[in-house]
């Protein structure tokens, strides 16, 4: 018998597990190592309206956290790494080795893609881009043009760029420094402990597979079976193989099978992960969410458990979105309440709410504005910026 929970205590265990209540006292570079050891993995995004989305769902899970810390993590103690995961992803660097099996993925479908970007000459200069990077370190697209340049609608115009790329993709190369959007790529060997490098060579694809399906399980929390932008990247897409490898995992009673009232479909959940569901005293939260946010990477299991619609409009055209460019949303108390779009930081230069929408059955009283109200003065000092005097007139306080 599969156990059956509420969609309130559903909701709950999502939100405990993420600590977005706040119950577990995480904070600073600390807080920041123990959340990737259990979520391991964050969407990158460049887009940095408000902050960036890693940042964003790092400051809504632990207090005092500052851009510099992932900053220090990634690129001055390389404690993390960015790579392929769900897609470009930020993850601990212990799992570089287990990802070769994505990297060579990668590898074999590389040729199809290059052919149709005109790109094969890329083959030919690998050792060159390689050599280069070795002997004079970190090296962004810039920074060298090997091979020849010329309009492209699609990837890199310098073969030299398209180089650099392919090596990363298929673990040369690693991203070593960041300024900006810019990457910097030095040898993979001079960036990540060696210890991290190797993948197991007697480990085999099904091992992997096991790892890889629960790892991303973690990811969110619990996850169904159902098609969707949770189970994006390469090996879990596939259907038959991640259901395979779910079946395998419940057999060997690494991942429980679970029911959601309501929800004919069935969830799984690591047993790793349920330790940090438990119920703790309830406490009132608000938390702002990026959009590409964990527990938001499966549209339609968001919409079924929290009566959340929510679509990222920031490739909409204009005239076709319904609320704007870069919206987040207000999570009170497991319950999505509101969202909001904010003006751009670099050009308000303090935080000043554009647009502010409740949700339908929302009706708002003190202490939720309150707590919002304390949300933003957080929000604020993770900013590190002023707060406008106008966004209390926006929640009508």
């Amino acid at each position: 018998m599969m156990k059956e929970y509420s969609k309130e205590e559903a909701r709950h265990m999502l939100c405990r597990y993420h600590n977005l209540d706040g119950a577990e006292p995480l904070c600073g570079k600390k807080g920041v190592e123990k959340i990737m050891q259990r979520i391991h993995s964050i969407q990158y995004d460049p887009l940095n309206v408000i902050a960036r989305n890693a940042d964003l769902v790092l400051q809504a899970r632990v207090k005092d956290y500052r851009e510099s810390v992932l900053y220090d993590l990634l690129y001055k103690e390389h404690k993390l790494v960015d790579g392929f995961d769900k897609e470009m992803c930020i993850y601990d660097a212990k799992d570089f080795a287990r990802f070769q099996f994505v990297r060579n993925e990668y590898e074999k479908y590389a040729l199809p893609t290059l052919k149709n970007r005109n790109q094969t000459g890329v083959f030919n200069i690998l050792d060159d881009v390689r050599d280069f990077v070795e002997k004079h370190g970190k090296t962004g697209t810039k920074d060298i043009s090997i091979g020849e340049v010329r309009e492209s609608r699609w990837g890199h115009k310098k073969l030299s760029s398209a180089a650099l790329d392919y090596l990363f993709n298929t673990g040369v190369l690693t991203v070593a420094d960041k300024r900006g959007i810019q990457k910097y790529f030095d040898l993979t060997e001079r960036v990540i402990d060696s210890k991290n490098l190797f993948c197991d060579p007697n480990m085999t694809v099904e091992e992997f597979l096991e790892w890889y399906v629960e790892r991303r399980i973690q990811s969110v929390g619990f996850l169904w079976n159902k098609t969707g932008g949770a189970w994006q990247g390469r090996f879990v897409s596939e259907n038959e193989l991640r259901s395979s490898t779910l079946q395998a995992l419940v057999e060997k009673n690494r991942v429980e099978e679970i029911e959601i009232e309501g929800i004919e479909e069935p969830f799984y959940i690591s047993k790793q992960s349920k330790k940090f569901m438990r119920n703790q005293d309830e406490n009132s939260y608000v938390r702002f969410l990026a959009p590409l946010d964990n527990i938001m990477w499966d549209r339609q299991m968001l919409e079924t458990l929290f009566d959340f619609t929510y679509r990222w409009e920031v490739y909409t055209p204009v005239e076709k979105r319904k609320y704007g460019y870069y919206v987040l949303p207000v999570l009170y108390n497991d319950q999505f309440i509101a969202r909001f779009e904010a003006e751009p930081i670099h050009k308000a230069g303090k935080f000043i709410i554009k647009s502010w929408w409740w949700e339908p059955e929302v009706q708002p009283n003190d202490e939720m504005r309150t707590m919002i109200v304390n949300e933003i003065e957080r929000f604020t000092e993770f900013l590190q910026i002023e707060n406008s005097q106008n966004n209390t007139v926006k929640l009508g306080v």
